[in-house]
């Protein structure tokens, strides 16, 4: 079954990107495709795996290394209100090192002053609707939903042993859209994502200034914090992540002046 839905995921990714980029819109609908690239550093990310299991921490018992990001996202703007878009974020870190204590990590004893590796991968996809609910000429803001599908999940292994926990799981998330221009080339632009529980949480934000090279491309630099993570009874993990990004923004069809 997790292999059909991933199937399912990876496919429908190029599908999605085929219909935005080829579809025939009206002349009131708006295509557009978005690339953000950067680098990411973790400040938090506590893991535990099993009922006994060993908290332990891929920022302080490992030398977390500052890594490189790449995000895709792809949609359409219709009617100037009804935002709708698709998001490709893969994540993964991969960690190597020799720590000073024992891990037991779902049952299985991992030694301490053994070379080990860990792995974390967090592999995001999400379907955003967000309706502006404001727009004036200089400043628009949106309400929305979101869909988030993640491929999540840890590995730990040595010369000895190895084990790992991935799994495949649908979260609904509120997004919230601000468009501000300052000027004709230049703007602020804020995204945020998220939604919390009693046992855990999932958010992301961003915000950044943006510059029109013309009327069809426009380029972002700026900050995401990705948060969050899970408390249960087998398993814990939670994150925080500060990204620095730059992004390209292309529109087809363009119409009207779009943040």
């Amino acid at each position: 079954m997790y292999h059909l839905i991933s199937k399912f995921v990876f496919q429908s990714r190029y599908w999605i990107l085929f219909i935005c980029l080829n579809y025939n819109f009206t002349s009131i609908a708006q295509t557009f495709v978005n690339l953000e690239t950067g680098a990411f550093f973790t400040a938090i990310n506590d893991i535990r795996s099993g009922n006994n299991g060993t908290l332990f921490s891929l920022k302080n018992d490992f030398q977390t290394p500052v890594s490189p990001f790449l995000r895709l996202r792809v949609g359409y703007l219709l009617n100037k209100k009804n935002h709708f878009s698709f998001l490709y974020a893969p994540l993964k870190v991969v960690e190597t090192g020799t720590i000073e204590k024992d891990i037991l990590f779902d049952g299985k004893n991992f030694k301490a002053n053994i070379p080990i590796e860990a792995v974390y991968k967090f592999n995001s996809y999400r379907f955003t609707y967000n309706r502006r609910v404001i727009s004036k000429d200089n400043f628009k803001f949106g309400l929305g939903l979101s869909l988030k599908i993640r491929d999540a999940g840890f590995s730990l292994k040595n010369r000895e042993l190895s084990s790992e926990y991935f799994s495949v799981g649908f979260v609904p998330l509120i997004n919230l859209q601000a468009n501000w221009d300052i000027s004709k080339k230049m703007g602020i632009d804020f995204f945020g994502e998220g939604l919390a529980a009693s046992k855990g949480r999932a958010i992301d934000l961003s915000l950044s200034g943006r510059y029109s090279f013309s009327k069809n491309l426009q380029g972002n630099i700026g900050y995401r914090l990705l948060e969050g993570g899970a408390n249960g009874t087998i398993r814990y993990n939670f994150i925080k992540l500060h990204f620095i990004f730059l992004s390209l923004n292309y529109s087809f069809n363009k119409i009207n002046k779009e943040p």
